[in-house]
């Protein structure tokens, strides 16, 4: 079963850091060299003091992240909480299109799956050399500092109750980050209706598989380094739970844009596409014609050839696809995209770099420059193709989904050794 319950967070005491806008910041992996600067020099107690930490005092990174956070605790910096609560969030955001979205809902600690245990299922691949930095972390300020970002399904509404404060008192945090999003948390009791409401759920991880495996490496080097008897505080941890319905839980594409393989002419690219594609040449709005397209839609732009909807025909696609991947991965737009456009048609060899943009105007434009040759663009991931794809054990290709904004960081953490 899946185990969620409440916890005694550890939050930014307001009378010593002043406003939230200057401490609470986006996840540590979306953070740029830049912005880390910025953040850094906006206060001394920005949360990237201890989730990009430097190097000082001839201390690694990582122990002068443990030295901050002892020392915030002491100073009155941060204070934990007096009772075990659930802390409910509330995100409000622009999409690329000026579109505004408010997305809810809260931070628990989760249970770590013991082995063999399927509750908590991903759809990212998830690599060791990723992990190293976050474990190397956890592992000095025993703390989770960032939130697993998890869904879950509750389409008839039963947890509307609990989300029900959000309505009818003040936030106890408010803060801009500097993603633009802005976020408000209210603390609420640990009420185990809650907890009970998801002992028969499955929860889908939307963002942060790297994080989600750092948990379970570090419960299993802490048990096999204690060999406790019984749960411990790092069986548990931080998680963030969104119910795939809320409105705001608003799932954006990853562009592509790359450079053709050597020799490769645009003119026999479109000709191949042909026997799969209905091929169509555009000089409207093709991210617009893309989103409002019904089926399999992509988007071409090529720096010479122009701008082409490419529309998948009536096939049966393990043709195209293969057989080695089940129904919910051939599914897909960006599997049609990888594995049989650039695969498959274009020839695109293994190892070719990408690049990667959520906003399809950027990504015309890195053609339009002439910085790369051609662009892809697709439709967005539905959270229903996220869980059938996790329900089928079914990895995705690399970045099928982009999430905004991700959860806040430093709004309330988890402290194994408290």
């Amino acid at each position: 079963m899946a185990g969620i319950k409440p916890f005694q967070g550890i939050r930014y005491n307001p009378s010593q850091v002043g406003s939230y806008d200057d401490v609470i910041t986006p996840p540590f992996d979306v953070i740029s060299p830049e912005e880390r600067e910025l953040l850094h020099s906006k206060s001394p107690y920005n949360y990237t003091h201890l989730i990009l930490p430097s190097e000082e005092g001839g201390k690694d990174k990582y122990a002068h992240a443990a030295e901050l956070l002892a020392a915030w605790l002491r100073e009155g910096v941060l204070r934990q909480d007096d009772e075990e609560s659930f802390y409910l969030l509330e995100q409000q955001f622009e999409d690329q299109q000026g579109r505004r979205h408010t997305r809810r809902g809260f931070f628990n600690i989760a249970k770590v799956p013991e082995p063999g245990e399927e509750t908590i299922l991903g759809h990212e691949q998830t690599f060791r050399h990723k992990i190293e930095d976050r474990l190397a972390l956890t592992k000095t300020c025993k703390a989770n500092f960032g939130a697993v970002f998890c869904t879950y399904a509750d389409p008839e509404n039963r947890l509307r109750d609990f989300y029900a404060p959000m309505d009818t008192r003040e936030p106890d945090v408010s803060a801009t980050t500097i993603d633009g999003a802005h976020m408000r948390l209210w603390r609420v009791p640990g009420d185990p209706e809650v907890s009970r409401f998801f002992e028969d759920k499955t929860l889908y991880i939307a963002d942060g598989h790297h994080r989600f495996k750092t948990a379970c490496v570090y419960r299993d080097e802490m048990r096999e380094q204690e060999k406790p008897e019984g749960l411990q505080p790092y069986d548990y941890f931080l998680m963030g739970l969104v119910p795939m319905e809320d409105p705001g839980f608003v799932v954006f594409p990853a562009h592509r844009a790359l450079n053709l393989p050597d020799g490769a002419e645009v003119s026999t690219l479109l000709n191949k596409l042909e026997q799969w594609f209905e091929v169509s040449p555009t000089d409207e709005d093709l991210a617009q014609q893309v989103q409002s397209a019904s089926g399999c839609v992509i988007g071409l732009a090529h720096r010479d050839a122009g701008r082409y909807l490419l529309k998948l025909r009536d096939i049966d696609r393990t043709e195209l696809l293969g057989d080695d991947h089940g129904p919910a991965w051939r599914d897909l737009d960006v599997s049609v995209l990888h594995r049989g456009i650039l695969e498959r048609i274009m020839g695109v060899p293994e190892g070719t770099e990408f690049v990667y943009e959520p906003d399809p105007g950027k990504t015309l434009d890195l053609v339009k420059s002439g910085e790369k040759e051609a662009a892809f663009l697709l439709k967005a991931t539905s959270p229903q193709q996220i869980k059938a794809c996790a329900d089928a054990r079914e990895f995705m290709p690399q970045k099928s989904t982009y999430l905004f904004p991700k959860l806040p960081s430093g709004a309330v953490f988890y402290h194994h050794a408290s």
